[in-house]
Formats: C-alpha cells, structure tokens, sequence
C-alpha cells in the first residue's frame, strides 16, 4: 500500500509539472459572441521587440469573420481578413511580427450565423528568439 501511495504521489507531482508547462501562451481568452454580433478583443502587447502568433479556434457553426489590426496610439491599421464557412473546426492563424515593441494587436470576430452563438479560444503566444 505504501508503494502505490508513493507512486501516485509522483505520479500527481509529474502531471503538474507538465501542466505548467503546458501553459505558455501569452494571452488567452474564451469568448461567445452572440449571432449576427461582433466582438472586438484589444491585446496590449509587451513594449519589446518580439515576433508572436495568434491562433483563433472554434467548434461553432460558421460563418466567421476574423479581422486582425495592427494598432500603434490612436491609428489601426487592417493587415489580414479572412472568413470561416466551416461547420466547426474554424483554425486561424497570423504570426505577428513586433519589430519596434511599439505596437499592439485588435482583434475582431464577426459571427454572421442567425441563430447560434459562436464560441473561440483566442490564443497568443511568443515565438522563442
């Protein structure tokens, strides 16, 4: 018995490791936008030169709009468009380059579905220098 005590004591110490691990994103959000509505997600990035990659992820019915800006003060600039007709499995997926530190990211989700909402995992993360 205290074999299989300490075993699952090292075995609950491991998954934890590995669980922080597994968390190394950036920024992460679950949001639901309603049908026929727009959700507007601002990301202050670190104020340091970097390169990172936003993933938007979700399992509702489409379709979907994602719009990505790049914003520096008041100015938004629209650097990708793209829309999701997918009945689920909606992937999408921008490499942001920061090469100045000076600017940050605008996310826009549109759901043109009439009847469901539409739930997304936004995800950003660091890519290692």
């Amino acid at each position: 018995m205290i074999r299989f005590c300490l075993f699952f004591l090292i075995y609950l110490c491991s998954i934890s490791a590995y669980a922080a691990d597994d968390k190394d994103y950036l920024y992460y959000r679950d949001v639901s936008i309603s049908p026929y509505q727009n959700l507007r997600e601002f990301f202050d990035m670190p104020d340091r030169a970097g390169s990172y990659q936003l993933a938007l992820v979700s399992d509702s019915v489409g379709p979907l709009t994602f719009t990505i800006s790049r914003v520096r003060g008041d100015v938004e600039i629209m650097v990708k468009q793209a829309r999701s007709y997918s009945i689920g499995n909606h992937e999408f997926h921008f490499d942001f380059e920061n090469p100045t530190g000076l600017d940050d990211l605008l996310v826009e989700i549109a759901n043109s579905n009439p009847a469901l909402p539409a739930m997304l995992s936004v995800i950003v993360v660091e890519h290692p220098k």
